[in-house]
C-alpha cells in the first residue's frame, strides 16, 4: 500500500511539474518574445483590443502562479497538488485559452456561463487555500487550521463569517452544476482522445520507422533554427502527450473534485445552520440561476426575423411592428453578428458527429444522437439559425429601418469585430464615420476675386494617427454653379512636386482608383455625385512612425481648387455631408482668407469650414457671358428678389417618400404640405402620389388639399427610383409640367446600381427636407440631370426655380444661386455679345469664367436627346476634359507613377468608361472560421507529418519574424 501510494505521488508530482515547466519554456522561449511583446505593442498602437492583451497575459500568468504556488505551499502534497491542477489551473488556463482563440463577442448567455465558471474556479481556489469559512473548527485547508481563519481574504473578514458561509454556499452550490455540465461536455471529447490517443501513439511509431518526416525535419535545419528545432520540438511532444492525457483524466476528474468540493461546503454548512437552510439556499440558487439561464437562452433574431418574414399589408400593422423596433433591431443585429458571437449555427457544428463516426465507426444516426446531445449542453455558444442569416438580416435591416446597417449600428459592429484580431480595410468605410485615425494638421483657404466671381483654393495637411496606411474620404456639397477646377496630392507643401490630376470618365476614374487602393498606391479620386454633391477621397495617408528610421514622408498635402460666383452672404465654402476617418480640434492650425482663426470647444472639433467668406469687393452684380468653343454661349443674369415668382396655371406631381427616415422630418413634411395648399394648390392642379414599401400598394390623392399628412406612417424604405417607378404605374395617361419628389437626406448607402427603367418628359425635382443627401446613384442623377430638373431643400425654393426659369425663355438653362443661366449658339448670340450690360468674352479677365459656363454647357447639352448615349457622355466629357472641370460624367483623379496612368488609358479605352458603381461604404468584414465545423477528422498516421509541419513552420516564422525586427 506504501509503495502504491508512492507511485501515486510520483504521477501526481510529475503531471503538475512536467506539464507546468514545458509549458512555461514555451511561453518564455517562444510566446512571448515573438508574439506578446508585438501583441502588447500592437494594443497600445489601438490595432488590436486591450481585452487580447489580457487574456494573454492570464494565459501565462496563469502556469507561472500555479508554479509559485506549488513550490511555496504544496509541493509536498500531491493530493493539494492534483486537486490544484485539475481544479484551478486546468480549467482557468482552458477557459482562457477558449476566450483568446475561439470565443469572440460575449454574448449575455454565454457570459453568464463564463462568469459562472470563472467564480466556481474561485470558490474552489478559496475552499482549497482557506477551507470552510464558516466556524473556525469547521475549516478545513491546505494551511494549518489555527492560522487559517487571521489569513482568510480581508473581504471576507469585513463581511463577517455569517455571509461569507451564505456566500460561499451559494457559489458551492453553482459548482454542482457547474461540475456536473462540464465534465459532461468534456467527456464527448475523452471518450474518442482516449481510443485515438491509444491507436495514434502505435501508428506513429510505425510512421517514425518509414521515415517520412525527415523532409520536413530538414527544411527546420536548412533554415538556421537547428537550435529552435532542438528546443521546440520535444517540448512540444512532451506537451501534446500531457495534453492528451489531461483532457483522458480531466472530464471525471473534473467534475469529482467540484462535485465533492461543493458536497463538503454543504455539510459544513449544513452543521453549523441546519440542513433545511442549505438545503433552501442551495436550491433557490440554483433555482434562481436557471430561471436567468432560461431567459437568456431564448435568442432575439428568431422572433425578429418571424415578425418581418410578411411584408405588412396595412398601417395597424405597420404601427405594431414600428413599436417593436428595439426588439427587431437587437435580433437583426444578433443575426448579422452571429459569426463573431457565436462559435457556430447548431446546423453547421458537426465535429462532434465526424469524432464519433471516423473514431468509433458509429453508425449515422447514433452519431447525430451524440451530436445533437453535445449540441444541447453547448446551447449557450451556438446561433439558432443558418449561415445565411447574415445577409438576410442586413437587407431586411434596410428595409425596415432605412439605414445600412453597418451605419445605423455601428458601435456594434464595431465591437464585434475588434472582439477578434480580424482587422479593418484600408479603405474608409462606413465604420470609419466619424473616426479620428488622420488629424487635420493645418487648413488654409485662401480667396482670389475676381468681381462676380472667385477662385478659391483649399489646402490641407494631414497626419495619421495609426500605425496603418489610411484614407480620407469626405461628402460634401458646392453651389449648383460652382465649377471645382483641381485637385493635387503633395508629401510636401511644395508647389513645383506635387502630383498633378487628370480629369477622366467618372467609371473609368472610379475603376482605377479603387484598384490603386488595393494595391495600396498614392492615389487621389475627386468626383461629383448630385448636382451639388462631391465626395473626394485621398490615399494613403501615411502611417505614423514612432522611430523614424527612413526618409519616407510623414504627412500628406492635398489642394482642391473651385471657382463660386458672389452671392449676397458672400463667397460659398464646401459644406460637408460626412466625414470618414479625419479629425481636428482646437490644435489645428487654420488660417482663411489670410487670417488666423481660433476654435476651441465643441466648436473646434465640429467646425470644418465656414457656411460663407464676406466678400470684399461689393460692387452691384453684373451680367457674364463666355463664348466657347463651337460657337457655344453661356449667359449668366443676376436676379432680384422681384425676379422670382410662383407657378399659375400649371399641372404639378408630388411624390412623397413615405420611408421610416422621413418620420424624423414629420414636423417639415406638414409644413411643407401646409405651403402647398396655401401658395400652390389654389393656382395649379397638383396631384399627390403617396409612395410606399414593400406590403402595402401607392396611392393617388388627386387633389393635395384632401391629404392629411399627420396620418401618414412613415415605414421601411423606398429607393428614389422605386418611388418614380410607382409614380409612373399608377399615373396612367396623365401629364404634367412638373413633378415634385419630397424627402428627406435619404440613405445613400441602400442605393443600387440598377437602371431606370423609364423615361421622365418633365422636369424632376427632388426636394430634400432637412438637408442634401451625400449623393444619388446614376440612373437617379441621369433623371434629374436629363430632365432638365434640380434639387432643392424647401417645395417653395423648387417652385420658385420652376416658374422663373419658365419666364426667363426657352433658352434658359437654370436658375440657380441668383443668376439666370442661358445658353445659346451663334450667330444669335453675336447680338447678344454686343449688349453694353455683357462682359465681353474677349476680356482677358472673363477668361477666368469659363469654367463656370462650361459647367452650364454640360447641363444643357444632357438635357438634348441623343440616339447614341456613349456619343453624348463622349462629347460632355470633351467639354469637361477641355476646361478641367468635375461634373456629373467627369471625374478628377491624381496619378503618381507611369503604370498607373497606363492602367487609366486603358480604362478610358473600354466601352463602361461612364459606368459608375454606388459605393455603399459597407465594408465586407472577414467572417471568422467556424471551429465545430469540420469536413472530416484526419487519420491518426497524418498526425505526426502535421505536427512536424507545423513545427517547421513556426520555425520560419520565427526566423522572418527575427529578420524583420532587425531589419
Amino acid at each position: 500500500m506504501k509503495k502504491l501510494k508512492q507511485v501515486f505521488n510520483i504521477i501526481s508530482q510529475s503531471i503538475f511539474w512536467l506539464w507546468n515547466l514545458t509549458f512555461l519554456s514555451i511561453v518564455y522561449l517562444g510566446i512571448l518574445p515573438y508574439v506578446g511583446i508585438p501583441l502588447i505593442q500592437a494594443t497600445i498602437d489601438g490595432i488590436i483590443p486591450l481585452q487580447f492583451s489580457l487574456t494573454l497575459t492570464a494565459l501565462i500568468a496563469i502556469p507561472t502562479l500555479s508554479t509559485i504556488i506549488g513550490l511555496r505551499t504544496v509541493s509536498k502534497q500531491p493530493l493539494q497538488l492534483m486537486r490544484w491542477f485539475y481544479g484551478v489551473e486546468a480549467p482557468l488556463f482552458l477557459l482562457c485559452l477558449l476566450r483568446l482563440f475561439l470565443l469572440r463577442e460575449l454574448t449575455p448567455a454565454s457570459s453568464q456561463i463564463i462568469a459562472t465558471i470563472a467564480l466556481c474556479i474561485a470558490a474552489f481556489s478559496v475552499e482549497m487555500l482557506y477551507g470552510y469559512l464558516g466556524k473556525r473548527e469547521n475549516v478545513q485547508n491546505i494551511f494549518d487550521s489555527q492560522n487559517s481563519h487571521n489569513k482568510q481574504p480581508r473581504f471576507f473578514r469585513l463581511i463577517g463569517e455569517k455571509r461569507s458561509a451564505w456566500l460561499q454556499l451559494g457559489c458551492h452550490s453553482l459548482m454542482l452544476v457547474v461540475g456536473i455540465w462540464a465534465a459532461t461536455l468534456l467527456m464527448f471529447y475523452a471518450v474518442p482522445v482516449a481510443l485515438f490517443t491509444l491507436y495514434g501513439f502505435f501508428t506513429v511509431v510505425i510512421e517514425f520507422f518509414k521515415f517520412t518526416w525527415v523532409s520536413a525535419f530538414w527544411d527546420i535545419f536548412r533554415y538556421g533554427e537547428w537550435i529552435w528545432g532542438l528546443i521546440w520540438i520535444p517540448l512540444s511532444f512532451i506537451l501534446f502527450g500531457l495534453t492528451c492525457s489531461l483532457f483522458v483524466v480531466m472530464p471525471s476528474l473534473y467534475g469529482f473534485l467540484y462535485i465533492h468540493s461543493g458536497r463538503k461546503i454543504w455539510q459544513s454548512f449544513a452543521a453549523q445552520y441546519g440542513k433545511n437552510k442549505a438545503l433552501i439556499g442551495s436550491l433557490g440558487v440554483i433555482a434562481a440561476w436557471l430561471a436567468i439561464f432560461s431567459a437568456l437562452q431564448q435568442q432575439p433574431q428568431v422572433a425578429a426575423l418571424k415578425m418581418l418574414a410578411t411584408p405588412p399589408a396595412n398601417d395597424s400593422s405597420r404601427q405594431t411592428l414600428l413599436a417593436k423596433s428595439d426588439m427587431i433591431r437587437s435580433g437583426l443585429v444578433n443575426a448579422y453578428l452571429s459569426p463573431y458571437r457565436y462559435l457556430s449555427t447548431v446546423g453547421e457544428n458537426n465535429h462532434i458527429y465526424e469524432m464519433y463516426k471516423n473514431s468509433l465507426n458509429l453508425p449515422d444516426k447514433a452519431a447525430q444522437t451524440v451530436q445533437n446531445s453535445y449540441n444541447f449542453l453547448m446551447s449557450p455558444f451556438l446561433y439558432q439559425g443558418s449561415s445565411a442569416d447574415v445577409e438576410k438580416a442586413e437587407k431586411l435591416y434596410g428595409e425596415f429601418f432605412d439605414t445600412e446597417l453597418q451605419k445605423g449600428d455601428t458601435e456594434a459592429v464595431k465591437h464585434a469585430v475588434q472582439s477578434t484580431s480580424n482587422q479593418e480595410e484600408a479603405k474608409a468605410g462606413l465604420l470609419n464615420v466619424s473616426e479620428e485615425k488622420v488629424w487635420l494638421q493645418s487648413q488654409e483657404v485662401t480667396v482670389k476675386e475676381n468681381g462676380d466671381w472667385a477662385d478659391v483654393q483649399l489646402y490641407e495637411v494631414y497626419k495619421n494617427q495609426t500605425p496603418n496606411l489610411q484614407e480620407v474620404f469626405y461628402y460634401f456639397s458646392l453651389p449648383e454653379s460652382a465649377a471645382v477646377t483641381g485637385v493635387w496630392l503633395g508629401d510636401t507643401g511644395d508647389l513645383n512636386k506635387r502630383f498633378v490630376f487628370t480629369v477622366s470618365p467618372r467609371g473609368a476614374a472610379q475603376q482605377v482608383y479603387n484598384q490603386q487602393v488595393r494595391e495600396r498606391v498614392d492615389p487621389a479620386l475627386l468626383e461629383q455625385i448630385g448636382p451639388k454633391q462631391y465626395r473626394l477621397r485621398a490615399f494613403p495617408i501615411p502611417a505614423k512612425r514612432e522611430f523614424t528610421l527612413t526618409d519616407g514622408p510623414t504627412e500628406m498635402h492635398l489642394w482642391l481648387t473651385y471657382k463660386v460666383m458672389r452671392q449676397p452672404q458672400g463667397w460659398a465654402m464646401p459644406v460637408l455631408a460626412e466625414k470618414r476617418n479625419i479629425f481636428w480640434n482646437q490644435n489645428t492650425r487654420r488660417t482663411i482668407a489670410g487670417k488666423e482663426v481660433k476654435y476651441s470647444g465643441k466648436e473646434a472639433r465640429e467646425t470644418w469650414l465656414p457656411p460663407f467668406l464676406p466678400a470684399v469687393a461689393q460692387q452691384p452684380l453684373t451680367a457674364q457671358q463666355a463664348i466657347l468653343p463651337g460657337g457655344n454661349i453661356i449667359s449668366a443674369k443676376p436676379l432680384a428678389d422681384a425676379n422670382y415668382s410662383l407657378p399659375q396655371g400649371k399641372k404639378f406631381a408630388v411624390i412623397l417618400d413615405t420611408s421610416r427616415s422621413m418620420a424624423v422630418a414629420s414636423k417639415e413634411v406638414k409644413e411643407t404640405f401646409e405651403w402647398l395648399k396655401a401658395n400652390a394648390a389654389g393656382k395649379n392642379a397638383v396631384d399627390l402620389y403617396v409612395a410606399s414599401a414593400a406590403g402595402m400598394p401607392p396611392k393617388l390623392v388627386e387633389d393635395v388639399r384632401n391629404f392629411d399628412a399627420a396620418k401618414v406612417t412613415f415605414y421601411g424604405t423606398i429607393q428614389l427610383k422605386d418611388m418614380l417607378q410607382q409614380f409612373a404605374q399608377l399615373r396612367g395617361d396623365k401629364s404634367y409640367d412638373t413633378v415634385f419628389l419630397v424627402s428627406d437626406r435619404h440613405s445613400y448607402e441602400l442605393s443600387d446600381d440598377r437602371k431606370l427603367k423609364l423615361s421622365i418628359s418633365s422636369p424632376l425635382w427632388t426636394v430634400h427636407l432637412g438637408g442634401l443627401p451625400p449623393g444619388y446613384d446614376d440612373a437617379t442623377l441621369k433623371a434629374i440631370q436629363d430632365s432638365g430638373g434640380g434639387v432643392a431643400t424647401d417645395m417653395k425654393e423648387a417652385m420658385q426655380r420652376v416658374a422663373t426659369t419658365a419666364a426667363s425663355g426657352e433658352s434658359t438653362v437654370s436658375v440657380v444661386d441668383g443668376y439666370a443661366w442661358s445658353y445659346a449658339k451663334t450667330p444669335q448670340s453675336k447680338k447678344i455679345a454686343k449688349s453694353a450690360a455683357v462682359v465681353e468674352s474677349k476680356n482677358a479677365g472673363n477668361e477666368g469664367f469659363k469654367p463656370i459656363a462650361a459647367r452650364q454647357l454640360i447641363t444643357a447639352l444632357s438635357k438634348q436627346k441623343s440616339s447614341s448615349q456613349l456619343t453624348q457622355l463622349d462629347a460632355m466629357h470633351a467639354v469637361a476634359k477641355n476646361f478641367k472641370v468635375v461634373t456629373p460624367y467627369s471625374s478628377m483623379i491624381v496619378l503618381v507613377n507611369d503604370a498607373q496612368r497606363e492602367q487609366l488609358k486603358a480604362a478610358e479605352a473600354k466601352s463602361d468608361r461612364f459606368d459608375r458603381e454606388v459605393e455603399s461604404g459597407k465594408e465586407e468584414l472577414s467572417k471568422p472560421n467556424n471551429p465545430l465545423n469540420v469536413s472530416g477528422v484526419p487519420e491518426p498516421e497524418e498526425w505526426l507529418l502535421l505536427t512536424v509541419g507545423a513545427i517547421g513552420l513556426l520555425a520560419v516564422f520565427l526566423r522572418q519574424r527575427r529578420a524583420k525586427m532587425v531589419g
